[in-house]
This record gives structure tokens, C-alpha cells and sequence, in this order.
């Protein structure tokens, strides 16, 4: 019950910025997507196509039409990792709220859990239902000739999982009581790291693999830190 209520709390707090984050996606990539089925250029480049003819290896490795949208689903994505990690982590040190928060009668890992579930939700509700509408929209056949593949689709929930890390790197930032010039950016460099990785794979499953890793260090370090600080 203590949880539902410090849950409720924390969403509460994110709507703000998890609502801005949803209409920034779905008002500029809904854009993007309506202007692309205005000129569709793969579909005109397909329907160029005359069976029997040589087919140039350029028309088949065309970008699909989710291509813009994805890199602004990954941008939203850094920028709510961020803004979030900042809002639950930061700010109370800034208000020096933190002791009323952690002597209430509950244990430091359920005030640590309603935030990080509140951060999970945050980031399902806003952007993972609002790539789902984009997706079924680009592969709506009397709009696009050529629909969206299913890995783009993948490649949007690897996009929202790579903003959670953002968020636990940003905590755990904002927990490390380290100077700047010292540790305290560990976590930060450590997700640029764990991107640079991500980059380098070239299967889905090594890519998911290497995000895992370096999710499931910084969540060790966050719960760590968050758990034995003094405050």
C-alpha cells in the first residue's frame, strides 16, 4: 500500500514530462510519417520496377519510412532518460528533501522501487504505445506500398530501453557523492560505453545482450549506492 502511494506520487510528479515527451513523439514523427505518404519515394522507386529487369542493389537496401522517426524516438528517449534521472535523484538533493523522504516508515528499497517503476512505466505508457501507433500506422497498405519491417519496430523498444539505462546512469550520477573530476561520471561514461557496444553489433539478440549487461551493472550500482549513502 506504502508503495501504490509513493508510486502514485512519482508518476504523479513525471506526468509533466513523460506527457511532453508522448506529444513531442507522436506530433513530429505523425508529421514526418504524413509527409513521407504524401511523397512516398521508396514506394515510387519500387513501383519503377519491371519484373525480368536487373534490380539495382540500392533500390533494396532503402530506408524504411519509421527511419526518421526512429532517430527522433531515440532523442526523446536520451532527453526523458535524462530528465527523469534528474527529477527523481537530483532534485531532492537540491530541495534537501531527502531526509523526510527516506525517515518515513519505509525501507529505502521501497522508496528506490516506486521510483524506478514509476520511471519504467513512464517510459512504456509515453513512448512504447505511442511507437506502437506509429508502426501500425506506416504499415497501413493504402498508405505505404512498402510497410515498416518488424525490425524497426525492435529497433524502437531498443531505443526506449537504451533511455531507462540513460536514467539509471543519470541516478546513479546524481547518488555518487564522488567529485566530477573523480568517479562521479562513472555512470554517465559507462552508458556512453555501453552505446558506443550497441553500435559495433550487428545482430539484434548482441545488441540486446550488451544493453542487458550494462543495465544490470548500473541497476547493481544504483541500488548499491542508493541503500548504504548516507544523507
Amino acid at each position: 500500500m506504502k508503495f501504490l502511494m509513493l508510486l502514485r506520487k512519482e508518476l504523479r510528479e513525471s506526468l509533466p514530462w513523460v506527457l511532453l515527451a508522448a506529444v513531442v513523439l507522436f506530433a513530429i514523427g505523425g508529421l514526418m510519417l504524413r509527409e513521407l505518404a504524401r511523397y512516398d519515394l521508396v514506394s515510387w522507386r519500387h513501383s519503377q520496377l519491371v519484373a525480368g529487369q536487373p534490380v539495382s542493389p540500392y533500390l533494396l537496401t532503402q530506408d524504411s519510412v519509421l527511419t526518421g522517426s526512429a532517430g527522433l524516438l531515440f532523442a526523446v528517449s536520451i532527453g526523458l532518460g535524462l530528465t527523469l534521472g534528474v527529477r527523481h535523484f537530483w532534485m531532492p538533493h537540491f530541495t534537501r528533501t531527502w531526509p523526510f523522504l527516506l525517515h518515513r516508515s519505509v525501507s529505502r528499497m521501497t522508496v528506490l522501487g516506486s521510483k524506478l517503476a514509476a520511471a519504467t512505466i513512464a517510459f512504456i505508457v509515453s513512448l512504447g504505445t505511442v511507437w506502437i501507433a506509429l508502426y501500425w500506422y506506416a504499415c497501413r497498405p493504402e498508405i505505404f506500398l512498402v510497410p515498416a519491417p518488424v525490425k524497426a519496430l525492435i529497433d524502437g523498444w531498443i531505443y526506449i530501453v537504451l533511455g531507462l539505462m540513460v536514467y539509471l546512469a543519470t541516478a546513479l550520477t546524481g547518488l555518487s557523492r564522488a567529485r566530477w573530476y573523480t568517479t562521479k561520471i562513472f555512470g554517465l561514461a559507462f552508458a556512453t560505453f555501453i552505446f558506443l557496444g550497441v553500435t559495433m553489433q550487428r545482430t539484434v539478440l548482441w545488441a540486446v545482450l550488451v544493453i542487458a549487461f550494462g543495465m544490470a551493472i548500473l541497476l547493481f550500482q544504483v541500488i548499491e549506492t542508493f541503500c548504504k549513502r548516507e544523507y
